[in-house]
């Protein structure tokens, strides 16, 4: 949720100094379908299992837009219907969410765009290209880690679960990939500087 709500915030409130935004989705339903088709040729699915994942997807999103209920939706889907009633209030109520005209309202507002290259979750692609253009170009800077997934971690650490758990238990400062917290600190240390130099 936070590439919806981080330029919410950063919009309403003008003492915001900056912002880092790692991995954001922009648009709710283009991310959804994104995650979905990445998840299918990830999981190397039968084209017959992602032709039935698709028309779920598709029947979903017309119930959502039609305002179903769970009921309905349980009824539509029957045993496709994987959301909770919790979820399905959740995403009935956010399905909607694109961030683009908080991001123009942010205009001014210093951003560093942290984008992974193995995103399986978010399109880096589309999101750097919605950045771009809506932002002015003095205000953005891109960081791209290109062996790093949607939580800013190898993939090759990622995909090995023993290894991983030890890392995040063991090692947690190695748990990401290399570079990204030492390039956070220094964006944030350079408004540390700004704000010690005199006006």
């Amino acid at each position: 949720m936070a590439g919806w709500v981080r330029p919410k915030v950063a919009a309403a409130d003008r003492g915001i100094r900056f912002v880092i935004a790692v991995a954001p989705a922009v648009n709710w339903l283009r991310q959804g379908r994104y995650d979905l088709l990445t998840q299918l040729r990830r999981d190397d699915t039968d084209p017959r299992a992602t032709a039935r994942a698709l028309r779920r997807s598709e029947r979903t999103l017309a119930l959502l837009r039609r305002h179903a209920s769970y009921d309905e939706y349980r009824a539509a889907l029957g045993r496709g219907a994987d959301m909770t009633r919790r979820r399905w209030r959740f995403v009935t109520r956010n399905h909607l969410a694109d961030a683009v005209a908080d991001l123009r309202a942010m205009r001014g507002t210093p951003v560093l765009l942290v984008l992974a290259g193995h995103d399986v979750h978010v399109d880096a692609a589309e999101t750097e290209n919605v950045y771009r253009g809506v932002l002015p170009s003095a205000t953005v800077e891109i960081a791209h880690y290109p062996g790093a997934t949607h939580s800013l971690v190898d993939h090759d650490l990622e995909s090995r679960e023993s290894l991983l758990t030890a890392t995040a238990t063991l090692l947690p400062r190695r748990l990401h990939t290399d570079g990204f917290l030492a390039d956070q600190a220094r964006y944030v240390r350079r408004f540390d500087r700004a704000s010690a130099s005199p006006l």
